[in-house]
Formats: C-alpha cells, structure tokens, sequence
C-alpha cells in the first residue's frame, strides 16, 4: 500500500482579487534571479506568500485551470510562461508548502521532487526508486542526482519552498546546503521563511549570490497603506486617521487587515482608530477579539472547531463541525453546509485562502489560525480531543493515513495510533521514511507497542536501518509471540540482520533462509529485504547455486513491484556470482541486463547503471576487449558521481588495470590515487581502504616496485607465517573476504622475491580452500601463481602440470588479461606449453596478448604545464584560455556544476565551453577529451 502526497501542498496560490500591487517588490525578486537563493525572512502576517503569488503571475505565466483533489495527480500545477523575453526569466515554477510532517529527509526529498515533477513529470524518478530500497544511498547523494538532472533539462525553473520555518530538522537544511553549494545555473531557489534558517546566508551575501526581503522591506509603505484601506477595503478614512492606523500597526499587513475587518459596519471609524494602540502582541488579542466577536455564533463555531485543521475541504469539515456532545453555541444555526461556510469565509476575505482551482481545499492564515486555537484551547478545551478524533477518522476513510495518525496522536486516542501506525508501517519504511516512523512510535506507549507483533518487527528494522542499539533491536525482538510461524521467521529474519552487521555472515544465512521460506509473497517490504539478505550472505558462505537462485528471485520481484534500483542490484549480484564460478558469458548477459534495466525510455543510462557498466567494464578487460573496457568504465565512473561516489572507487581500480595492460604505468598510478581518495573520503566499512591498498600492492609488484609491496604485507601483517584458518572463518566477514586476495598479492611478491618456496607454503593452502569452496575463479588464478612458483624453483614439468589445470579452467571462460599482466615469465612457460600440444589455440591468443603489448613512452612524473595558446599542437583552432581551465578541471574530475561554481559562471556556460573543446579535440566526451589533450601534452 502507497500514502499518497497532498498536492494542495504544490499548489500555487493565484493573485488575490483584493491585492494591492506592490511593483518595488516585484522588481527585486525579478533582479535576484541571477542569484542563487531569495529569501524572504519576515514575521507572520507580512504578506510573504501573497508576494510571491504576485510576482509568479507578473512572469507573464498563464495558469490553467487544475483538478487539486489530494489524491489526483492533475491536482498539480504545471505553469506554463505566455510570453518570452529576458533568458534570466524562468520557463517553469515549481511550489511547495511546507509544514511540520516534512521534518523527514525522504519525506521532504519526496515532496521536493513532486513539485519539481509539476514542471518536468520524468525529474527525480529514480531518487523516489532509491529511497524504496533496502539500503538507500545517503541524502546528499541522491540530492546530487537530482541536481544534475535538473541541469541537464534545458528549462529555467525556480523552486519556492514556502513556510521553511517548519523545518526543524538538521539533515535537511544540509541537503538544502548541499543543494545552494551545487545548485545548477538553471535553478533558481526561494525561501519564504518567519525566520532566518541554518544556511550559508553570509557567505552567499558575501559572493553576491542572495537577494533578500525583510521585515522592514515588506511592510506597508504609507502609500499602500492607503490604497489597501480605500481602495481594496473601500474604507473611508481621514489622512490622518489612515496615517495614524499605518504608524500604529508599523506597516504590519495583517494588522492593518484585521483593523479593516473590525471597521466594517462601524459608524465612528476615528474612534477605533484612536483606541487602537500598543505593542503587536497587544494589537493581535484586540483585533482578534474585535474579528472574532463581530462574526454570528455559527461563523465563531465552524472557526472554532475547524483551528485544528492544517488544510480544510466541505466534507472534512462535515465530518469534524457534526455529532459533537456538547454542542457549541450556534450549531445548528447560521450559513449551511461546510462548503458554504468555506465560501462565505473566503469571500468575506476572514483569512482563508484556496488551495486549488475549484474551492475544494482551503486553509486558514497562518497568523489567523494560530489565535483561533488558542482561543479554543482557552474556552472549550474539553472538545479539543474529539474534533482531532473525527479528523483522524475521517482522514483513515479517505486514505490519508499519515494525517490520520498525526489527529489521533493529537487526541491522545492512543490505541488507534498505535494501530494506524502499524497499518502504515510498510508503507512508510519502503519509502525511506524512517525519522517519521520512529517519531510516531516514541510518541506510543511501550505497553501498546509490545501487543501489536508486526508493529514490533517494522520499529525494530528502522531501528536497525537508522543505526540504532543492536540491544535495544534486541530488546523489542524479545517482546514478540512467536507462536506463529509466520512471526517466528520474522522475528529469525531481523536477528539474521542483526548477525549480518556484526560480520556473522553464516549465521546470518542459516537464520535467514528457513525465514525467507516462511514469508508470503504478500509481505513485500519483508520479502525484498529477506532476500537481499539471503542472497548477499549466501554468497558469503559459498553457496553459489543457492545464491544465483535468490539474486534472479529479487530481480524478478523488483521488476514486477516496479523497483528499479533494486533489481539492477541483485542483477549486477547476479553478475557477480557468476565471475566467481568463471561464468563469463552469462556475467555478461546478467550486466547487459542489468543496464538494460537502468536505461529509460529516451535511452538515457540511470545513474543507479554504474556498478553494472564498471562491473561489465572489469570483464571487458579481463576478456582483453580494451576498448570496450575502457568505454563501460569511464561511463560507470561518471555516472557514479551521480549516485554513489565510494563506487567510483571500483572503477578506478579497474581504470588503473586497464592502463597496467596497456603499460601506461602513469595513469595507472593517478588511477589508483584517485581511487584511494575515494575510499579514504567515503568508505564506511574498512573493506574499500584495505581493497584499494591491496590492489595497489599488485600493482605496485607488476611495475617492479618490490619494496613498496613488502611495506603493504608488512602493514598488513602477511610477513609473519601464514595463518590458513583465516581462510574459514566465514563469522568474520572483513578478514574472509579479503584475505585470500591479499594471500594471492603475497604470492606474486614472494615470487618475485625469489622465495618460490614460502610462495608455494601461502598458494597450497589456499588452493585447497577455494576448491573446496567452488570458487572457480580463483582456483584459476591459484593454479596459474601456482605454475610461476614451480617454475622458478625449476620444476618445469610440475609447472606445466599446474598451469594445464589452470587454462582448462580458464579457457571456457576465455581470460586472457589474467596471465598476460604476469608478464615475461607467463610468456616462457605458456611458450614451453606450446612444445607439449596444451590448449593450442587458446595459447595462440594469450601469446598473442603478449606481443600486442608495445610499451608507451612513459611521460616524466612532473606536471606538465599547458603550453601557450599559440603553441598548441595538432589542433586546428587552438583552446582558449578559459576552455584550457575548464579542460583541467574536467581531468581533474569535477562535474559541470563544481566546475561552475569554481569558476563562479553558470552550468550552461560550462556545458558551451566542454562542447567546444570537444570539437576542437575532436572527441565525443570528456574521457576521450583528457585522452587526447595528454597525448597532445596540454594536460
């Protein structure tokens, strides 16, 4: 079950017909759309909203007519400009109001992405894929797909997030942050705040990047003071009492409103003028008096009872003003229907506003609204709970779950939160939102949460997924009846987590399985993370035909539930398995499919395809297809800027193999750099930093670098005598995992060394064990080490011995990079193979590697400085300066939108100057484009 968004929230508010026009304003928040941010920071009650209203209809947009029921997708509005004109001048706006329910980080990002949807229907897909999966990349990650989708629409769109003093919570004003840091030039963001929130607002007023209104910039100039008063209100005041009024309420819009309100119908209008004086705390209990007490009972009752509503439509207000014991005075009396009072308020301007098109929502001022509760707090408290309570129930009817939980909550009907909150469990984990789960369950006593057994399992996931006590899981885990045996697998699933984060990799597989098995296809959210689980610890454990099963099962699941991300993840797993059991062709078919996948439907790659094309990338080389290695993996890497960065990682270690077998030593060594800044910036685990060194190592002792090798075994602790039970212990996930390739890296090392004997020692031992585990791919890669070492004790007939059993191996497979990167001593004994009829023709095409290899001329270590404009080679129209800039900080790694906001211009400029330098270059992209500028030496 889904919880639909509230798209009255991406509502944009139409110019009030009683509007006084405001063009100083108007001009200002035109000016600022060469900034980065506008913010509109003012006390409630000074018009903020409206302006914005205001200025969105003077962009000349015209605004269609939209259905805004709640759960109606056209309810959103998609604006439309009618005329041309400045470039600064956006084609598009997208709305949001927010409230206190978005104090989530998916909620907000969700909510975000809706109202950026009102403009293009295709923005943010993926992000909202990716918050539904079982381990969802962190915000500011996902923030930065998101921005690089914007920037690569053609569209100038604002986005005005309105109300932002709702937001409380320090997670999003970072992703906010994040966003002003990298904002793409066809972005341009307002706030509308009552106060200042936690963002750089110094440093972007230091750069010149903030346009700002304030208190004193909003208030009404006495001009408009008159105009408001006798024009709009048609109010017939003297100069001076209207000079009076606008003094006493300092330009204050709602207080000149409210002054307005109270004034009709009076005969001595000088009278309420010289009475009203004082402080604007003072200012607000008259007025509110003075509006409140003209009304007739039944307005002053519908008022009342309808405070507690943060958005309000004819039948919820049917449903939360009836069957009320006892009455309050008035019901029963007065205008009709709810949808009448709603229209009769709106018309006589009583500080309701609408929220659509066709008068179906409304909400209240929010200055307005605020003393209307407080008044209902003060004279009918008792009733408090039972209005919250038919908000609740009629919110449940409707299927606004979320909404219904918040008025249970509020009228402490704490047995149907509790239930309600269970009934949308599911619903709010898979989409990520976590920080408003858990706020609902702190907010539940215990004793309620231990009865519901469901409740208890999903409170103990978001417990486990926010990184929370593994006691306190624990704890609610022992709270649960497992008499049943559906429950009892749950329970068993979420301790097989538990003993998959403490590294119990086996444990956790035996748990989970038998769990799995129990679960219906019905419990969706379970049954993704069960078999995520499942098919990432069997593979720990070895048992790859059980682990295939799960990965086709998850991807298969995935696809049909719609969840992209996940089924490109357990489709490059799949890959993956594969490769260990040498299964070439068919970790090919699983990553093209995966990619496959992750293209949409214009044929552009999901940044979510990364791991798949940096994955298909490593195969390429292995198989020696360079050329479509290097392609795959410079375009994983790219896209992997835009979802993970810690996976680039694996992409330049495969980058670094690439140029290793093309023996351009150097950008293999700044390959490899890269990819230990990577980890060392990004990975949490360990597993990367340590992964990056051990590569390094290998490659370090394929360029002859012998004693930068021996310093990693050392640090590593492989210089003291081999401990082979590392090798099983599968319940320490890091030191399984890793260890045998590190064991593989000694072995080249000892080898080189010309310790062929104590290379035997850590290869025998090693051997037996990935045999016995059926890991294919490494018994090749043992027995080829295997073949090296026998050779250089001289044992040439046991060599070939070694090294027969190796390629019968490999050969279905057809690896070739494998034993091409050993270098001269493979070719010699793959050479002597040749004399003994082994294999013929797959020799052929390893020896033929090997001749294929013609060394580069390696370029001396020092930068080498561009040369001048008119020096440069080869080109027949020279690079500009500022293209040469921007053509170092593309090799350099950055992404349009960094580049950009170091050279402090826009995106698109950016975007003009790399397609010029392609041209010039005469390439297609910017890997092709650092290529070639170093081989021309500009770089």
């Amino acid at each position: 079950m889904t919880t639909p968004l509230l798209t009255t929230k991406l509502y944009i508010p139409p110019p009030r017909p009683d509007l006084v026009s405001r063009p100083r304003l108007i001009a200002r928040l035109n000016a600022g759309l060469g900034c980065k941010l506008t913010l509109i920071s003012a006390p409630a009650g000074f018009g903020k909203t409206t302006l914005l209203s205001e200025w969105i209809a003077d962009l000349g947009f015209r605004i269609p007519d939209v259905g805004s029921e709640p759960k109606d997708k056209s309810a959103v509005r998609i604006l439309k400009p009618s005329k041309g004109g400045d470039s600064k001048i956006p084609n598009r706006v997208a709305w949001l109001s927010l409230d206190e329910s978005d104090n989530d980080p998916a909620r907000f990002l969700a909510y975000v992405i809706a109202a950026l949807q009102t403009i293009d229907e295709d923005l943010g897909k993926g992000v909202l894929d990716a918050l539904q999966s079982p381990q969802p990349p962190a915000t500011e990650e996902l923030v930065t797909v998101l921005i690089n989708e914007i920037g690569a629409t053609s569209d100038a769109m604002v986005l005005i997030l309105d109300d932002y003093h709702l937001v409380t919570a320090q997670p999003i004003h970072d992703a906010v942050v994040f966003l002003l840091d990298h904002l793409p030039g066809n972005l341009h963001l307002v706030i509308a705040t009552r106060s200042d929130p936690p963002l750089p607002i110094a440093r972007l007023r230091a750069r010149g990047q903030l346009t700002e209104l304030r208190q004193s910039d909003l208030r009404f100039t006495p001009d408009e003071a008159t105009e408001f008063l006798k024009q709009v209100k048609k109010i017939e005041l003297s100069a001076n009492d209207v000079a009076a009024l606008a003094s006493r309420t300092e330009g204050w819009i709602a207080g000149l409103q409210m002054a307005a309100v109270s004034m009709q119908g009076r005969r001595d209008l000088s009278g309420f003028v010289a009475a009203f004086a004082g402080s604007q705390h003072y200012i607000l209990d008259y007025l509110i008096e003075e509006v409140f007490q003209r009304q007739p009972e039944s307005v002053q009752s519908f008022l009342l009872r309808t405070s507690i509503l943060e958005r309000m439509s004819g039948p919820l207000c049917d449903a939360v003003t009836s069957l009320l014991t006892p009455p309050l005075p008035g019901e029963g009396q007065g205008v009709g229907s709810s949808q009448t009072m709603l229209e009769y308020l709106d018309h006589a301007n009583l500080f309701v506003f609408p929220l659509d098109d066709h008068q179906r929502w409304y909400r209240y001022h929010r200055l307005f609204v605020d003393l209307l509760r407080k008044r209902l707090y003060q004279v009918h408290p008792d009733l408090v709970p039972a209005l919250h309570c038919r908000a609740s129930q009629w919110y449940e009817r409707n299927g606004y779950l979320a909404e219904a939980i918040d008025h249970a909550l509020s009228a402490g009907d704490l047995e149907r939160a509790t239930r309600l909150v269970e009934q949308i469990a599911e619903a709010t984990l898979m989409r990520s939102e976590i920080v408003t789960f858990l706020n609902w369950v702190a907010q539940l006593p215990d004793d309620l949460v231990r009865t519901r057994p469901d409740l208890c399992i999903f409170h103990g996931w978001a417990l486990l997924i926010s990184g929370g006590s593994l006691d306190v899981v624990e704890s609610r885990l022992k709270s649960i009846d497992t008499s049943s045996s559906v429950m009892a697998s749950k329970v068993a699933l979420l301790r097989a987590y538990v003993a998959a984060f403490q590294g119990r990799m086996s444990t956790a597989a035996e748990m989970a399985r038998p769990a799995l098995e129990q679960l219906s296809g019905d419990d969706l959210f379970m049954r993704i993370n069960a078999v995520w689980l499942v098919s990432n610890t069997i593979v720990a454990t070895g048992d790859f035909d059980s682990a295939k099963q799960a990965f086709e099962e998850l991807a298969r699941t995935s696809l049909q539930a719609g969840h992209v991300m996940i089924a490109v993840g357990a489709l490059t797993h799949l890959a993956e398995v594969h490769l260990r059991l040498a299964q070439t062709l068919e970790a090919k078919a699983a990553y093209g499919k995966a990619i496959d996948v992750a293209t949409d439907a214009q044929g552009q790659r999901l940044p979510v395809a990364s791991e798949a094309l940096m994955g298909l990338g490593d195969l390429c080389r292995e198989l020696n297809e360079l050329d479509a290695a290097l392609h795959y993996t410079l375009e994983g890497i790219e896209l992997s800027r835009l979802w993970r960065s810690v996976n680039a990682m694996i992409g330049y270690i495969t980058l670094a193999r690439i140029r290793q077998a093309q023996e351009n030593w150097q950008d293999a060594d700044e390959a490899m750099e890269t990819a230990r800044q990577l980890a060392a910036q990004y990975d949490t685990t360990g597993m990367g930093v340590i992964g990056v060194a051990m590569y390094r190592a290998q490659l370090w002792a394929a360029q002859g670098n012998l004693d930068a090798t021996l310093r990693w075994a050392k640090e590593r602790r492989l210089d003291q005598e081999i401990d082979s039970t590392e090798l099983d212990r599968k319940d320490d996930y890091l030191s399984f995992h890793l260890r045998k390739y590190e064991y593989l890296v000694l072995a080249r090392l000892l080898i080189l060394q010309n310790r062929p004997d104590k290379a035997l020692s850590v290869l025998e031992p090693l051997f037996s064990r990935m045999e016995q585990q059926g890991r294919t791919r490494l018994v090749i890669e043992t027995l080829m080490l295997k073949a090296l070492a026998l050779q250089a004790q001289g044992k040439i007939a046991l060599a070939l011995v070694a090294l027969e059993q190796s390629l019968s191996l490999a050969e279905p497979g057809g690896y070739i990079r494998m034993f091409a990167d050993e270098g001269p001593p493979m070719a010699r004994l793959l050479h002597e193979t040749t004399a003994h009829g082994l294999a013929p023709t797959y020799i052929a095409k390893l020896l033929a590697a090997f001749a294929a290899k013609a060394p580069k001329e390696q370029r001396a270590p020092e930068t080498v400085p561009s040369p001048p404009v008119s020096a440069q080679p080869s080109l027949v129209e020279p690079l500009s300066e500022r293209e040469l800039e921007v053509l170092r900080l593309l090799a350099a790694g950055l992404s349009n939108p960094e580049i950009a906001q170091q050279l402090y211009v826009a995106v698109s400029t950016i975007r003009s100057h790399a397609k010029s330098i392609y041209g010039k270059l005469d390439v297609h992209g910017r890997w092709e484009a650092v290529q070639r500028a170093r081989e021309l030496g500009l770089l």
